[in-house]
C-alpha cells in the first residue's frame, strides 16, 4: 500500500497544501512547531476519521476557519483509490462527511480502506501506560482488516452506554431492575464475539512479536504477550483455550448485578480487559528495564505491521512521529532494517542525520507550514 498524494485545506497550520509522493521513505524534518507532525496527523485522520493526538476535532481547524478537508490518493493491490474527509460548521452544527473515490460513505465503510500504523513517543508507553492505550492499539489493529470487528465495537459501545445509563436509573430513580434483562442479553452476545476475535488475533500477534523481540535482543530474551481478563472479585484470567464465552459472560454478569447497580457501571467485559507483557517470565510493566520496555513496544508495533500484511497480503503505510530520537542506535537500525524496501514510511524528525541517507529517501523541509522538497 502506497500513498501517492496528500492534500489538505485549513488543517492545523496548513491553509492549502498538496504534496506528491513517489518514494518509499519520506522524511519531514525541521525545527519544532513547524507542522511536521500535522502532516502525519492529516494522513492518519484521512485513514481513520480521527486524530491520534486529540479527541476534540475543533483543534484540527486552522485558526479563524470553520471548515477543513483532508484527502489521500493511494494505491493498493486492487488499484488506485482516494479517501477524503470534509468537516464544516453549518447552522450551529458540525457536519462531517467521508468519501471513498468521491462517493459518500459511512464510517464503517471508510475505516480500514487505507491501512496505516502510527508509531509515536506515546506508543513507547504501550507497555507501562494505561490499559486503555493497549486496548485502543489492539482494537485498531484488528479493525483495520476486519470490518465485522469494527461493527461489533460500535454495537458494544452503544449497548454499554445504554446499560450503564439504566444501572444509574435503577440506583438513583428506582427504575425496575427487570429492564436489565434485554440489555444483558445483547451485551453477552456482542462481548463474546469480540472476545473470540481478540483471542484469535492475539495468537497471531504474540507469535510475530516474539520473533521480532528475539531478533532485537540477539535471542537472549523472550517476549510473551497474554490477554488479561478482569473477572469478578478481582480475579484475573488469561484464556488460552476455547470456552463458551457466551455462558461465561452470562454467569459473571448475573453474579455482579447488584454491584453494577451500586456503582452505576458495568464492571466486566472487553472494555475492562488488558494485555500483559512478560520477558523471560518477568512482568515487563513492573520489573522490566526502560530498554526492555522500549524493545517490547517497538516489537509490538512492528508486529502490527506484519499482522496487517498477513491479513491483507500487503503492508500498511507506516507513520513514525518523532520516535527516532527516542530510540538508541540499535533499535533505530532494527526498525529501519525491517521497513527497508518493504513498507512505505513517513518520518518526522528534527535532525535528518538520524536517518541513514539512502537513495530511496525523499526529504521535505518543513518551515511554518511550508514544504520544500530537496
Amino acid at each position: 500500500m502506497k500513498v501517492k498524494r496528500l492534500y489538505v485545506i485549513n488543517f492545523r497550520n496548513y491553509q492549502d497544501c498538496c504534496l506528491e509522493i513517489s518514494s518509499m521513505v519520506n522524511i519531514f524534518y525541521g525545527q519544532n512547531a513547524q507542522g511536521k507532525t500535522n502532516l502525519l496527523e492529516a494522513m492518519f485522520y484521512a485513514a481513520f476519521g480521527m486524530s491520534h493526538r486529540t479527541a476534540q476535532e475543533d483543534d484540527l481547524l486552522r485558526l479563524e476557519t470553520e471548515q477543513l478537508a483532508v484527502g489521500v490518493n493511494f494505491e493498493d493491490l486492487h488499484g488506485a483509490n482516494d479517501v477524503k474527509i470534509k468537516r464544516q460548521h453549518l447552522d450551529g452544527k458540525n457536519k462531517k462527511e467521508l468519501f471513498l473515490n468521491d462517493v459518500k460513505v459511512k464510517p464503517k465503510e471508510h475505516y480500514g480502506t487505507l491501512n496505516m500504523v502510527m508509531f509515536s513517543p506515546e506508543d513507547l508507553q504501550l507497555i507501562k501506560g494505561e490499559p486503555s492505550l493497549r486496548r485502543r492499539f489492539f482494537d485498531m489493529q484488528i479493525s483495520q482488516t476486519d470490518k465485522a470487528y469494527y461493527d461489533l465495537l460500535l454495537k458494544y459501545n452503544r449497548i454499554l452506554q445504554q446499560r450503564n445509563k439504566l444501572l444509574k436509573d435503577i440506583r438513583d430513580n428506582g427504575t425496575d431492575a427487570k429492564l436489565l434483562a434485554t440489555w444483558d442479553q445483547e451485551f453477552v452476545l456482542i462481548a463474546a464475539k469480540i472476545l473470540e476475535k481478540r483471542l484469535s488475533a492475539m495468537q497471531k500477534l504474540k507469535a510475530i512479536a516474539r520473533e521480532i523481540y528475539a531478533a532485537l535482543t540477539g535471542n537472549l530474551e523472550a517476549l510473551t504477550i497474554f490477554y488479561e481478563m478482569k473477572a469478578n472479585n478481582g480475579e484475573l484470567l488469561y484464556p488460552e483455550e476455547k470456552c463458551d464465552w457466551l455462558e461465561f459472560y452470562k454467569n459473571k454478569l448475573a453474579e455482579r448485578r447488584q454491584l453494577d447497580i451500586l456503582r452505576g457501571s458495568t464492571g466486566i467485559g472487553p472494555h475492562r480487559d488488558d494485555l500483559l507483557f512478560k520477558v523471560n517470565d518477568k512482568v515487563l510493566k513492573a520489573f522490566g528495564s526502560q530498554g526492555q520496555q522500549r524493545s517490547a513496544a517497538l516489537s509490538v508495533k512492528l508486529a502490527q505491521l506484519e499482522y496487517v500484511r498477513q491479513e491483507i497480503d500487503e503492508f500498511p503505510v507506516l507513520l513514525l512521529d518523532d520516535v527516532m530520537s527516542e530510540l538508541d542506535d540499535q533499535r533505530r537500525c532494527q526498525l529501519l532494517k525491517f521497513i527497508d524496501g518493504r513498507v512505505q514510511t513517513f518520518i518526522t524528525v528534527n535532525d535528518k542525520s538520524l536517518i541513514p541517507d539512502l537513495s530511496s529517501n525523499a526529504y521535505f523541509r518543513i518551515t511554518e507550514g511550508r514544504i520544500a522538497e530537496e
